[in-house]
């Protein structure tokens, strides 16, 4: 089944059918599995996997394969949401210096109360503080930040 994505805002909008879904879970679960594996998972042949993936890779709709890891045997027992406001003209520039902050594992532009949503993983309250106080209060463009720890994290739930 060949479908045809589509283009909306300059940005290339792909269509992906019922089969590319399931190789696509099937590598969320696993992104080491075989292209035979996959295939025979699937239901479907060696050959069409292979085109699929390509396809998938070559439309951006797959990005990369990585790694998961726990963060508390990495030694970043501490985790934290960190909500930021900044000044509206110098955004781009604290989105810039957001995606340097120490222990900045997740970093989004956001709509309502606050301009960014900044996930920080760290070993320690201590070095926690540090990156709130000494880094992130000081970032010029910086209004006001408010931080929330996670006390429990559950698996990822993605679309």
């Amino acid at each position: 089944m060949s479908e045809q994505g589509a283009v909306e805002g300059g940005r290339s909008v792909g269509v992906v059918d019922v089969t590319d879904r399931r190789l696509i879970d099937l590598l969320r679960e696993d992104g080491r599995r075989s292209v035979n594996d996959l295939a025979e998972q699937a239901g479907i042949s060696r050959a069409n996997a292979y085109h699929r993936l390509g396809r998938l890779r070559s439309s951006g709709a797959i990005t990369g394969f990585t790694v998961r890891t726990d963060p508390h045997r990495l030694g970043l027992g501490v985790a934290a949401l960190v909500v930021v406001n900044a000044d509206q003209h110098s955004w781009r520039e604290v989105l810039d210096q957001l995606r340097r902050l120490p222990g900045a594992r997740y970093v989004a532009l956001t709509a309502g109360g606050f301009d960014f949503v900044v996930l920080v993983r760290v070993a320690d309250v201590e070095t926690l503080r540090d990156v709130v106080l000494e880094h992130l209060q000081a970032m010029a463009g910086v209004r006001s930040t408010q931080t929330m720890f996670i006390l429990e994290e559950f698996d990822r739930l993605d679309g």
